[in-house]
């Protein structure tokens, strides 16, 4: 993201580095369209996916459970996502859908750790080598509440197409 005034930059520079992402979030970010639950959440999502789009080094701590767009979801609640796994039950459910499953099912798809550092072009990497619509229906489930829309669908044969291409290093 490019800093255009000292507000920008301090906006940017209150966010927690590494950038703590979950594992599922790594899908999301790829489909991203300025679609959220609230307004704060697209405003965080958007800035971030804005600054890792141009800033490709940037280190993001890969982990299950909560991360920095948690934080402004209206469904966390004390770390855990209300939306995919029911507050009353024990953490994790075995929902197929439940939020902590999906973010296991991608790090074994694309062979990333738990609460490890990576550069987000080792991530988009990983991503488009392994990644592409057709492993949607395995890696998001059906909770998806913008899946149907086709964004992620879209943007991931986009990113698989740039590593077959060769555009990805």
């Amino acid at each position: 993201m490019k800093v255009n005034d000292d507000n920008q930059k301090n906006d940017i520079e209150s966010i927690e580095y590494p950038l703590r992402i979950r594992a599922h979030n790594l899908l999301c970010l790829q489909g991203y369209k300025g679609l959220g639950y609230t307004q704060d959440f697209v405003a965080h999502m958007t800035k971030i996916h804005s600054y890792l789009n141009e800033n490709t080094a940037t280190l993001v701590k890969v982990v299950i459970g909560e991360d920095t767009f948690c934080r402004h979801c209206p469904h966390n609640y004390k770390g855990r996502c209300t939306e995919a796994d029911p507050v009353d039950q024990p953490v994790p459910t075995e929902a197929p859908d439940n939020a902590v499953l999906m973010d296991r099912r991608l790090l074994t798809w694309l062979g990333l750790d738990d609460d490890t550092v990576y550069e987000w072009r080792q991530i988009l990497y990983k991503i488009g080598n392994s990644v592409d619509s057709s492993a949607m229906d395995v890696l998001c489930g059906t909770a998806c509440p913008w899946r149907d829309q086709g964004h992620c669908a879209e943007a991931l044969d986009v990113l698989n197409k740039a590593f077959i291409d060769g555009e990805l290093s």
